[in-house]
């Protein structure tokens, strides 16, 4: 099969899509750069979503039935988990997200460039701009297990970040931590507490590879075989493997 040669206008016109790609990359940087994340923790969405857990998105969600579907994953969960690193319901939670159970939790990092990473993935409903989402995190506050061992994340009243131990590699990799809501079909807002940047759906390739250069791929975020498959995927067909 004969590749088709681009016309000379089409080579400009992919010039110019590259080289605003490349200005808008260092118009992140920038603002990266005024977003320190001793202060500021990162989300990254493919496409704009209101701040909802996974458990709050779906229809068949009660309080009733979240407690059913955590019940019934730490039941079933026991000859997969090593118990003795599990202190509480929320050392539970942390495993039940990252394993993909809906949960009242809400995936953050306080690296912007991991959240960068997520924001310019394709969209799942066709060509969306990404976000990502900034919050300045102590003007949240934060819930601490350790210290709060008599307090049961299903009790609480206002949602705030948690950390938990650092209950998986993907989790310290990715630099991750969670924020937590008492009433998940409630989508979270945060007037004058966020900040938004948006990366054009024309764009996000040419993100995904100058963020490859900083050394931010899946096999680097999810720290597995998997993550290795999909960057190698990813290298292969964006023709980014060396011959």
């Amino acid at each position: 099969m004969v590749r088709r040669r681009r016309s000379l206008t089409e080579i400009r016109q992919r010039l110019n899509e590259r080289r605003a790609a490349r200005e808008k990359f260092s118009e992140f940087i920038a603002w990266v750069l005024n977003h320190p994340s001793e202060r500021w923790v990162f989300r990254g969405q493919s496409q704009h979503w209101p701040l909802r857990p996974s458990i709050g998105r779906s229809s068949a969600h009660t309080p009733e039935r979240e407690q059913l579907l955590f019940k019934e994953f730490k039941r079933a969960a026991l000859p997969f988990v090593d118990r003795s690193k599990l202190a509480n319901n929320w050392d539970w939670l942390a495993v039940a997200q990252h394993h993909g159970l809906p949960t009242r939790l809400i995936d953050w990092t306080t690296n912007p460039l991991v959240a960068g990473y997520f924001a310019s993935q394709p969209s799942a409903r066709g060509k969306k701009d990404g976000e990502i989402v900034a919050v300045e995190a102590r003007k949240i506050g934060f819930y601490y297990p350790d210290e709060e061992r008599d307090l049961d994340p299903f009790d609480i009243t206002t949602p705030r970040f948690l950390r938990t131990p650092a209950l998986a590699a993907r989790i310290i990799s990715q630099r991750g931590l969670f924020s937590i809501h008492p009433n998940p079909e409630q989508a979270w807002y945060l007037t004058n507490k966020t900040e938004r940047f948006l990366i054009p759906a024309a764009m996000k390739t040419e993100f995904r590879k100058a963020l490859f250069a900083m050394g931010i791929d899946a096999s680097d975020l999810m720290a597995d075989l998997d993550g290795l498959a999909a960057t190698l995927r990813w290298r292969f067909e964006n023709r980014m493997l060396a011959e």
